[in-house]
């Protein structure tokens, strides 16, 4: 990659790190002082979730003449003014598996310095000790400012590659920008081709499966892809690899494709092709 760089993608993630957390003193707290952190998160959450709760639908005054709009709007009405009382214990047991959920699996997009500092059952329930969370929030306002030099520099970057593109492969490039962020179902990665299946979207913004294929691929740089999907109880695709960014260049007569990955890890895959081929999977 030569502007959707692993610096990049990882600079973009840890913008806002400080925003989902509260301040709270700074001091060592005792079992009993972690308890009462604790109740203040959970009743915190718990108000919070039944101001949601207890919202009243919007009215968009826009399509205030639109019948359809206005029959929509009376049975959300309806809805609300006969909705169930707002069930406290099912608060509390949702803030309870988040919170569990946020030990066994904690905030990536906290820098590593800070789970040195912090006991990691604080930032589980949302709160950072004062001079940690200042230091992250100064860190943030450092991390925005090289990021958007970054980011202007990117899309500058983007803008010549397109320019520089045969016009056959503007509508690849087009599509790959589209797959970005697409789940990989699976992977074939090997000398003389190479193939990816997507998890990505159409046009129409409805899911769909589509197969990115390389004839005659040279490979330039492969840093260990390999994807593992298998289905969820409802059926559902989960994949452990996500494609994040394209790059594609037309290099000595050959396109030379450069991608970013998260499959356990940022990943590289660069590649020199005869031919790239697009299709959609029949359903």
């Amino acid at each position: 990659m030569r502007f959707y760089t692993k610096e990049y993608y990882k600079l973009m993630m840890s913008l806002g790190a400080a925003d989902l957390y509260e301040p709270v003193v700074d001091k060592e707290y005792s079992e009993e002082e972690i308890e009462e952190l604790y109740q203040k998160a959970l009743d915190k959450y718990i108000e919070e979730e039944r101001a949601d709760y207890d919202e009243p639908p919007e009215f968009d005054m826009d399509a205030n003449d639109d019948p359809e709009y206005i029959e929509m709007l009376r049975e959300e009405l309806d809805e609300y003014e006969n909705r169930e009382p707002f069930d406290e214990e099912e608060a509390k047991a949702d803030f309870e598996e988040m919170y569990k959920d946020n030990l066994e699996e904690p905030d990536e997009d906290l820098p590593e310095w800070v789970w040195k500092e912090v006991d990691p059952r604080i930032p589980a329930m949302y709160f950072l000790p004062e001079k940690v969370y200042e230091r992250l929030v100064a860190e943030d306002e450092a991390n925005n400012e090289k990021f958007e030099e970054l980011d202007e520099a990117a899309d500058d970057a983007f803008e010549d590659m397109m320019e520089d593109l045969p016009e056959e492969y503007e509508e690849i490039m087009e599509t790959l920008v589209d797959l970005e962020d697409a789940d990989v179902l699976g992977a074939k990665v090997e000398a003389g081709e190479v193939e990816l299946k997507l998890d990505g979207w159409d046009e129409d913004g409805d899911e769909a499966v589509f197969t990115l294929r390389f004839d005659g691929a040279e490979l330039i740089e492969n840093e260990g892809l390999e994807v593992h999907c298998e289905e969820d109880e409802d059926g559902d695709a989960v994949s452990d690899c996500e494609l994040l960014y394209s790059e594609l260049y037309f290099e000595d007569g050959m396109p030379e494709v450069h991608m970013l990955f998260d499959n356990n890890g940022l990943k590289y895959l660069t590649l020199r092709c005869e031919e790239i081929y697009v299709y959609r999977a029949a359903e």
